[in-house]
C-alpha cells in the first residue's frame, strides 16, 4: 500500500499562491504562513517603522546572502521564496520590525507585521529559537507573571495600533504564540476592540494568576490555539481560550514543528483529541506547577541552567551533538550541589517522575474495563 502523502502549508502555498485575497478570503492556513513569517531574519533590510517593503522586495535583499543568513528550520528559505513570488503574499508591505536579544535579561523577541488587504494588519510575533537563551526565556513563564518579551509585545501592538487604522490579527508559533495572546489580552481596551483574530499555533498558556483575570477581556472570543495531537509547548501552563487539535505527522516533541502539520487545501486536517503522551505531560506540568512554590520553581531552572552552562554550548544542537560528554559534565555539575539544592532537585524530578507514572497508569486502566475506577455513588451491577 502507497504511504499516504502528507500536505503541508509548502504544498498550500503553491496551490493557493495564485489567487489574491480578494479573490479567496484570509484564512486559518494564511495565519499560520504569517505567523511562521516573523522567523524570516530580516536585519538589514526591515527597520522598525512603517518605511517598509514588499515580500518580494525582501526575499530580494534575504536572498543575495541566503547562505550567511540564520535559518531556523530548513524549510524557511523555500516558504519565504514561494510567497514572494506568489500573487496572494508578494505585494503585501511590511512594516515594523523589532528585534530584541539579552542574555542579561534572558530574552528574545522578533516581531514584524504585514499589511492586508482593507486597511488589516497582522502581527506576526517570533517563537523561541534553538539557543540556551530562548528555552531558558520559556521555562521563566512557569514562575514569572510576565516575561521581558511579553512586555515588549505589549508595547509593539501600542506602537503598531497607534500608527496604523483598522483591524488587527495576532499570530505566532511556541512562545509567539503565547506572545500574541498576551498582548491581544491585556492592550487597551480601545485598542482591543480593533483585534478580530489572534493565533497562537502550539504557544504555551498563561501563568494562572493572569488566566484568573481574564473574565471581562473583550479580545477572549477570538483567540485560539491551535496544538497537534502530542503537543508539549502547547499544554505548558493555562489555557482559557478555544483549543484546537490539528494532525501531524510527526511523533512527540517533533510535532512542535508546523512543517508537519497537515492541510487539506485552506483547512487543517483536525483530530478528536489528543493523545495519551500529552494527557500525562499535561497532568505531570500541572503537578509540578502545583507542587512546588513560585520560588522553588525559578530556583530548579537556575539550577538546570547554571549546570548546562558548564557545556559551554550555546544551542540546543549544540548541547545535544555531544550528548554523553555534556549529560556526564550536567551530572557531575549536579552531584557536586549542596544538600539544600540537590534535595529541591530531587523533589522536583520526582513529583515528575510520579505523576507520569501514575499518568500512565490511570491511561491504561481506563480502557481495561474490570481496572477502571468506579465513582463513589456507583454501585455493582
Amino acid at each position: 500500500m502507497a504511504k499516504k502523502e502528507i500536505t503541508n502549508i509548502i504544498d498550500y502555498l503553491i496551490w493557493r499562491g495564485d489567487l489574491s485575497f480578494e479573490a479567496d478570503h484570509f484564512n486559518e492556513i494564511d495565519a499560520l504562513v504569517l505567523s511562521r513569517f516573523s522567523y524570516m531574519d530580516m536585519k538589514g533590510i526591515l527597520e522598525n517603522d512603517k518605511n517598509g517593503l514588499t515580500i518580494k522586495a525582501a526575499y530580494e535583499k534575504y536572498s543575495s546572502n541566503l547562505e550567511e543568513r540564520p535559518k531556523f528550520a530548513p524549510q524557511d528559505p523555500e516558504l519565504f521564496r514561494l510567497m514572494a513570488e506568489s500573487n496572494r503574499y508578494g505585494d503585501l508591505m511590511l512594516i515594523y520590525h523589532d528585534f530584541k536579544f539579552s542574555d542579561d535579561d534572558v530574552e528574545q523577541f522578533s516581531t514584524v507585521t504585514i499589511e492586508l488587504p482593507d486597511n488589516r494588519h497582522f502581527l506576526s510575533f517570533r517563537g523561541t529559537d534553538n539557543t540556551i537563551n530562548g528555552w531558558k526565556e520559556d521555562l521563566l513563564m512557569t514562575f514569572d507573571e510576565k516575561v521581558p518579551s511579553q512586555a515588549d509585545a505589549l508595547e509593539y501592538i501600542e506602537l503598531v495600533a497607534k500608527n496604523t487604522s483598522g483591524d488587527l490579527f495576532l499570530g505566532g508559533h511556541s512562545k509567539g504564540g503565547n506572545l500574541a495572546v498576551y498582548a491581544a489580552l491585556f492592550c487597551p481596551e480601545e485598542i482591543a476592540k480593533r483585534i478580530k483574530g489572534v493565533f497562537s499555533f502550539d504557544g504555551p498558556g498563561l501563568h494562572k494568576t493572569l488566566v484568573d483575570q481574564l473574565d471581562d477581556k473583550i479580545a477572549l472570543p477570538v483567540v485560539a490555539t491551535y496544538m497537534p495531537q502530542s503537543s508539549f509547548f502547547g499544554k505548558m501552563l493555562s489555557h482559557r481560550e478555544l483549543q484546537i487539535v490539528v494532525n501531524s505527522n510527526a511523533s512527540g516533541v517533533m510535532q512542535h514543528d508546523i512543517y508537519s502539520w497537515e492541510v487539506v487545501r485552506k483547512d487543517f486536517v483536525l483530530t478528536k483529541e489528543d493523545t495519551m503522551v500529552s494527557r500525562v505531560f499535561d497532568q505531570a506540568f500541572h503537578d509540578y506547577l502545583a507542587k512546588l512554590s513560585k520560588e522553588e520553581r525559578k530556583e530548579v531552572v537556575n539550577i538546570i541552567f547554571d549546570a548546562v552552562e558548564k557545556c559551554d554550548v550555546d544551542t540546543m544542537e549544540d548541547l545535544t551533538k555531544h550528548f554523553v560528554g555534556n549529560l556526564l559534565k550536567v551530572m557531575k555539575h549536579m552531584n557536586q550541589l549542596d544538600e539544600k539544592d540537590g534535595k529541591l532537585v530531587k523533589e522536583a524530578v520526582g513529583i515528575l517522575g510520579d505523576s507520569i507514572k501514575d499518568g500512565i497508569i490511570e491511561e491504561f486502566s481506563s480502557h481495561i474495563p474490570f481496572l477502571k475506577k468506579k465513582e463513589p455513588n456507583e454501585k455493582e451491577q
